[in-house]
């Protein structure tokens, strides 16, 4: 079944399994899957990771190519860890890819409270609460955002609408981006953790660049594992981008 008409309007449909907000520079015009869900605001996850990098590399507290390493003292390896995480030497470009979670941690540990909050007042991201624990506020804690807020923070990015140097913002687009051919590229984060016992929430969230300008989009749906949730966000959402004739 299709999750997107193929005319640019405005779909509502409340039944969907998922939902997809979708916003195109060209158009000027938002599209919906569950619209309901669009405008609820949900736990970031590793999207987060997008407004974090940002705060880091504006900081200088990474530099784009740089080798860094986890403070295995207070995040000894898992069990679960994947494989991207276990090397001795991480750049940003593979923590943002492989989401390193404890590499983010472990930056997010040497920028005090205060200085994320002004930079998240800055970026009028979601609820822009971080009370809860410093090194994870973004999992399933107290910030939250909904898929419409997520696009238009990634609007406001683009139009560099932030007090940041103007190479924060080139380097976060090269950390950003994902695929490139020769006339398209996808800038996009994934983020996924449990919610609740037996239910996952995965975001998946970015922008097209291609000959028609700039397409945003937010796409996140629910999944009772985490390995049900790997299988299918991603394809689904890069389905609908290919359907919409944007990818």
């Amino acid at each position: 079944m299709s999750l997107l008409p193929r005319q640019h309007c405005q779909l509502v449909r409340t039944d969907s399994p998922v939902q997809w907000q979708f916003y195109s520079e060209r158009t000027q015009q938002w599209q919906f899957v569950n619209k309901t869900r669009a405008t609820e605001a949900y736990t970031p996850f590793s999207t987060y990771k997008i407004p974090n990098t940002l705060i880091l590399l504006d900081t200088d507290t990474i530099k784009p190519g740089q080798g860094y390493q986890i403070d295995h003292t207070k995040y000894p390896a898992k069990s679960w860890w994947f494989d991207a995480w276990r090397k001795e030497s991480i750049t940003p470009e593979d923590a943002f890819k492989y989401s390193a979670l404890p590499l983010y941690q472990t930056w997010t540990n040497l920028l005090s409270k205060p200085l994320m909050q002004r930079y998240l007042n800055d970026f009028n991201y979601g609820n822009r609460d971080i009370s809860g624990p410093h090194d994870k506020f973004w999992l399933n804690s107290s910030i939250k955002l909904s898929a419409v807020e997520q696009v238009e923070f990634l609007r406001r990015l683009q139009s560099r609408a932030f007090k940041l140097k103007p190479t924060t913002y080139e380097a976060l687009n090269k950390i950003f981006l994902q695929e490139q051919t020769t006339d398209t590229k996808l800038f996009a984060k994934t983020g996924t953790g449990p919610v609740a016992k037996g239910k996952y929430l995965g975001w998946y969230v970015g922008m097209v660049e291609n000959a028609q300008g700039r397409h945003y989009f937010a796409f996140n749906i629910d999944a009772k594992t985490f390995k049900e949730m790997v299988a299918t966000r991603v394809e689904i959402a890069k389905a609908t981008l290919h359907e919409m004739n944007i990818l």
